[in-house]
């Protein structure tokens, strides 16, 4: 391969390898970052020396990579330094599953209180029955691909994540009231001190996709 090709190859190349081998499991995700890292510095390398080299448009292709890691720098600094989200913070639903499956290299779980955020996703409100909530919320959870368990409470889950393959922990808790049911939920990373907002995301396109399953009964009151 002439040496004009290898470095934007490699660019290119090095990330796509850490994440998809992080994804199935082929290395740790500290390797599958540290892989993304050095396809970033290639990169920002490339893209210095794009005024003065000959081939510009090759060494132009391979600076595009550099666009994903800016990408998630910029995402953290727009969301907070958070990584277990819940619909009730100060009395979030267990994380029951969560404690048996967690090994030493991962996070341990949060302690109650969590921390609150501003615009915080709120629980969602039904007339539905606890036993259709739980139907409805199992059967959506199959269908987005995560691992589903019972709990005594609600519903037990295990997220994947699409690019690095990480799994988040979920809790569905379910409370019949006077009136209505209410559901909490809660999403917590195993790694990384940031989420870069998935958690929050995915609680609130959860309860989303749940109250129209319910016949939207209720809007869900994602933000107090």
């Amino acid at each position: 391969m002439p040496s004009l090709y290898r470095w934007p190859l490699l660019a290119w190349l090095l990330p796509l390898a850490g994440a998809l081998g992080s994804r199935f499991h082929l290395w740790p995700w500290w390797l599958g970052f540290t892989l993304c890292l050095l396809g970033a510095i290639i990169s920002l390398v490339l893209l210095v020396r794009l005024p003065w080299c000959r081939s510009r448009h090759t060494n132009g292709w391979g600076a595009v990579p550099l666009l994903l890691p800016l990408a998630f720098v910029i995402q953290a600094l727009r969301v907070p330094l958070v990584n277990d989200v819940s619909t009730d913070p100060y009395n979030p639903p267990l994380l029951r599953w969560a404690s048996e499956l967690r090994t030493a290299q991962d996070l341990p779980i949060n302690p109650a209180p969590l921390k609150a955020l501003e615009g915080k996703p709120g629980p969602l409100y039904t007339k539905a029955s606890p036993a259709e909530v739980i139907t409805e919320a199992h059967a959506l959870m199959e269908q987005l691909g995560w691992q589903v368990r019972p709990s005594p409470d609600g519903l037990d889950a295990v997220a994947t994540t699409g690019w690095f393959g990480f799994q988040d922990d979920v809790a569905l808790r379910v409370f019949v009231g006077p009136s209505e049911t209410r559901i909490d939920m809660r999403s917590a990373s195993r790694q990384g001190r940031s989420d870069l907002g998935t958690n929050r995301a995915r609680i609130e396109d959860f309860l989303i996709r749940l109250n129209e399953r319910l016949g939207q009964a209720y809007k869900p009151n994602l933000k107090q």
